[in-house]
């Protein structure tokens, strides 16, 4: 269970589990098309294309800036 958390897990637990599971994603060749697909999609929980739930939110924000204002210097 590296990349889905057990209910009640706490912090610490967390961050050893989060950091064994970025590990394996750091070598994955499928690396960034899993984080597109999680990105696509309300994947809520879990490690995708090495980025937590938290980091996760902050890319999909970051991408809708950068996608606003390409739309915005487009015009």
């Amino acid at each position: 269970m590296l990349f889905f958390g057990p209910d009640g897990e706490r912090q610490p637990e967390r961050d050893v589990r989060e950091r064994k599971a970025k590990a394996i994603c750091a070598q994955c060749p499928v690396r960034n098309e899993c984080l597109d697909y999680a990105l696509s999609r309300p994947e809520k929980y879990g490690t995708w294309g090495g980025l937590n739930e938290d980091e996760r939110a902050s890319e999909r924000r970051r991408r809708m800036r950068r996608a606003a204002s390409a739309g915005i210097s487009a015009a």
